[in-house]
Formats: structure tokens, sequence, C-alpha cells
């Protein structure tokens, strides 16, 4: 399976190489796409323009380290699990109870956060990520819900934890405004957009043409 990993690195690069020697804490082949560019949807939608030739691709922050053979055991549940939509490494919120799908134990959930890698088949059918939510918001909530209608099975692996080293709550800084504001309006728009999607039955998010 050729594999990509988008590394969205915008603004704060403090983290930026401790979490890309991380990637490499196994021994499954990848190419990296760094995109520094501000609006969360909007960069992992520059990253899915970037790897359209690729198989499935992991979706990364720059602040977030993963464990070892994270990728190889990764692949391994994509293969198992044809119809995966999000699979996550955990990093934060509430594990769910576990759940045997084609012999792989995991934790079944609507959507993952953190970091998370997406076969293409799920990818060409949703589509994009919903900028509405941009610059920092609720998009992989958005994503999750839209994959989940669209029938795939998004989950967390069994055992498998990254580090969110990052974390920067209560911390004073212009990149945490940002996020604070993106995340005081999303309530918002997630609604209007629950609605939205529900009334219309429509689920996926497509461009004209290249959002390059």
């Amino acid at each position: 399976m050729k594999v990509a990993i988008v590394l969205l690195d915008y603004l704060r690069h403090t983290y930026t190489q401790q979490a890309i020697d991380s990637f490499h804490r196994g021994n499954y082949p990848f190419d990296l796409f760094r995109i520094d560019r501000l609006g969360i949807a909007a960069a992992l939608n520059e990253g899915i323009d970037k790897t359209r030739d690729y198989d499935a691709v992991a979706f990364c922050g720059n602040d977030i380290l993963m464990p070892d053979n994270w990728l190889l055991i990764a692949i391994e549940h994509l293969y198992a699990i044809p119809e995966t939509g999000m699979c996550g490494i955990y990093c934060v919120e509430t594990l769910p109870a576990t759940e045997v799908i084609n012999g792989k134990e995991v934790h079944p959930t609507w959507a993952t956060f953190g970091n998370v890698i997406i076969p293409r088949k799920a990818i060409d059918t949703v589509g994009y990520f919903n900028e509405a939510y941009d610059p920092y918001g609720m998009q992989d909530s958005d994503y999750g819900l839209r994959l989940t209608q669209l029938g795939f099975k998004s989950y967390y692996i069994k055992g498998l934890q990254s580090s969110h080293i990052g974390h920067d709550v209560g911390e004073q800084t212009d990149y945490r405004k940002m996020k604070d504001e993106g995340l005081n309006k999303a309530a918002a728009i997630w609604e209007t957009y629950n609605n939205l999607y529900s009334e219309t039955n429509n689920y996926t998010i497509f461009y004209d043409e290249s959002i390059n």
C-alpha cells in the first residue's frame, strides 16, 4: 500500500522535527508532505490534492509524537477492515469500549481525533474537509460524521497511543487565540451543517477545481 503522511506545520515549529522523527518508528515506507497554511481544513484539503496517487493518507499534527510501529499496524488494520473511514491513534477524548471487526479488536467511534490515517476509497467517497470551520474548529468531527453516514467505520487502534506534546490550553499566544476563537464559533457551524446534511442527504464535499 502506497502511503503519504500530510504534516500540518502551520505557525508553530517547536516540535516539528520530533514529530517527523516519530513517524519513522517502524519499517513501513511513506512519503512526507509538509503543509504550512492557515486554516486546518484548508491545509488538510491541500494535502488531499497533493496525495491523489496514494492508497492511504495519514493526517498528522506537528506536535504529536507517534508510537513504535504505528504506521505498519495501521496499514494492517486498513487491509483487514476495507470499509475503514478514519483509523485513529488515540491521543485525546475518551476511548469507547472495544469491538472485534474482521478479526481486529478496535475502539469503534463515529469520529477520531488527533493523528488519523484515511484510505483513498474513503477520501474519494466523502471528498474534502469542510472549510467553513476554518481557521480552527470541528472539521474532524464533521468529516467523521459524513464518513459514518456514508457507511464507513471509524475507530482507534487498540493498544496504541500518541503523545500531544504541544498541548497549549491556558497559554496566551496568537496560536491559542486562533484556536479558541475557532472553537467558540464551531458549535453554531456544526449545527448548521448537521441540519444541511440531514435535509439534503448529501454528505460529500467536492470542488470543481483543485483548491491550490
